[in-house]
């Protein structure tokens, strides 16, 4: 019995799983409890408005952050072609963050103003317009749905209470805000929005 693989023991399983998940929370989770302060001092990012939080939740449920990363690495070679790296103050507002770890096209995170409004429309509906040697499919459907707003305003109270600054009258006024947008012009808005809030920090 003493001579028995202990992976084939649950009982020792179940304890080696939560001391490595409790270490784990000790290490990575907690001190973010108490640096939290530090990084928003740190940073210069801003909430997003209540069309690009929209613009946001489109991205994502249109598998964007599948092809697309949002994380440049302090390597040379990436920030002479992405720009800026990332650093952890300039997330302090992403939930969930869209780091991602495939590039199947480039990173986005200083996109925004690189294009104009035009640009990314023309894109959206069809890669190829652009970029002939785009394996990125076409969104057409963007253009002719339209955003009622409705569930904007429960979206911001939730990013509030997650600790997004977001005051009553934003809250308030964002289904307006929203209502009438296009799904496209939602996600131009916050596609233009990328990494404007940094800057040109080094």
């Amino acid at each position: 019995m003493l001579n028995k693989d202990f992976t084939q023991s649950v009982f020792i399983l179940i304890i080696s799983t939560v001391i490595v998940a409790s270490f784990s929370f000790l290490v990575w989770v907690l001190p973010a409890f108490f640096y939290q302060n530090t990084l928003i001092a740190k940073s210069s990012a801003k909430p997003l408005t209540a069309l690009e939080v929209e613009g946001r939740d489109i991205y994502i449920s249109e598998g964007c952050h599948t092809c697309h990363t949002m994380m440049v690495r302090p390597l040379d070679a990436e920030i002479k072609r992405y720009g800026r790296y990332s650093r952890e103050s300039d997330d302090i507002y992403e939930f969930p963050n869209l780091w991602g770890s495939k590039r199947t096209g480039p990173d986005l995170t200083n996109l925004g103003r690189k294009y104009s409004d035009e640009w990314h429309a023309i894109h959206l509906n069809n890669p190829r317009h652009v970029v002939p040697t785009s394996i990125m499919p076409a969104y057409p459907w963007l253009f002719e749905q339209v955003l009622d707003g409705e569930d904007t305003e429960a979206k911001l109270k939730a990013l509030r209470m997650l600790g997004v600054p977001y005051n009553d009258r934003e809250i308030q006024q964002a289904r307006l805000a929203v209502k009438g947008s296009t799904k496209a012009e939602a996600l131009i808005a916050y596609l233009q929005s990328l990494g404007q809030d940094q800057g040109v920090q080094q």
